[in-house]
């Protein structure tokens, strides 16, 4: 954990974490929930319920994003791939594997627990719905979780490298190449260009009237590219050092300073 992190405990033996960036995001969704989403769907309620509600359904988001990490997780320990710490923040959340997967089936396995969990958490509120059709709070909370989750799925399955259709693809790309480097290298390029995509489609909504959706997709594409530009980067560096011995990077001529010098 950074000394930006708050802990909050351990789950099979991996650190969780919030990052602050949470709290912002936190109260984004709390307030857009309180304001648009539950107003539209419940007109009865109070103002307090509408908040508490907000709050609740902001939190489970999260439960649902740590369960998606987890899931990774699970299946990078089955693979003996160590997990250092998941870090909830203001794009959701991320699961710090310490290193890379030992062949591009595990990096498939890996890659697509996340989205899984995400999946079933998705199936489970919708299946659920008409047993809570007379308690409203709790029906309008298993709505919208089915449907974020649902989100998250497809958002997450787009095939651009870090995420985790990214993911699935560069390890599709290993399995044929046999080049993890190559692999990384060609969905991180992907992932870029989903990135723009975004931004571009952002710019587009800001300038057709809807400037709040657009502004935060645009920055999500920001956010992404930047991602899969420090990807590329890291495996540019990384081929530039591979195959060296440290011996030819020290440098073997050391001034000498004489014993008698005082401090």
């Amino acid at each position: 954990m950074t000394r930006h992190n708050i802990p909050l405990g351990k789950i099979m033996g991996i650190k969780i974490g919030l990052d602050y960036s949470w709290f912002l995001i936190f109260g984004i969704l709390t307030w857009m929930l309180a304001r648009s989403y539950y107003p539209a769907e419940f007109k009865e309620w109070s103002r307090m319920m509408y908040w508490g509600m907000g709050a609740v359904t902001a939190m489970m988001l999260f439960v649902s994003v740590l369960l998606h990490e987890l899931g990774h997780s699970v299946v990078a320990l089955r693979y003996k791939i160590p997990v250092r710490s998941i870090t909830l923040f203001l794009f959701g959340g991320v699961a710090q594997i310490g290193a890379e997967s030992p062949s591009a089936l595990a990096e498939f396995l890996v890659a697509i627990a996340g989205p899984l969990v995400s999946l079933g958490l998705a199936i489970f509120f919708i299946v659920v719905q008409p047993l809570l059709a007379g308690m409203e709070p709790l029906m309008g909370l298993a709505k919208y979780l089915a449907y974020i989750n649902l989100a998250l799925v497809l958002f997450n399955l787009i095939p651009g490298y870090p995420l985790d259709g990214g993911r699935v693809f560069r390890a599709i790309v290993w399995s044929i190449t046999g080049s993890m480097r190559r692999a990384t290298i060609i969905a991180a390029n992907v992932g870029r260009f989903f990135a723009f995509l975004l931004i571009f489609v952002g710019i587009w909504q800001m300038f057709t009237g809807n400037f709040s959706n657009g502004i935060w997709i645009a920055f999500i594409g920001w956010f992404l590219d930047n991602a899969a530009a420090s990807q590329v980067q890291q495996m540019m560096f990384q081929g530039l050092l591979a195959g060296h011995k440290v011996s030819q990077a020290m440098s073997t001529h050391c001034s000498a300073v004489s014993a008698d010098l005082t401090l």
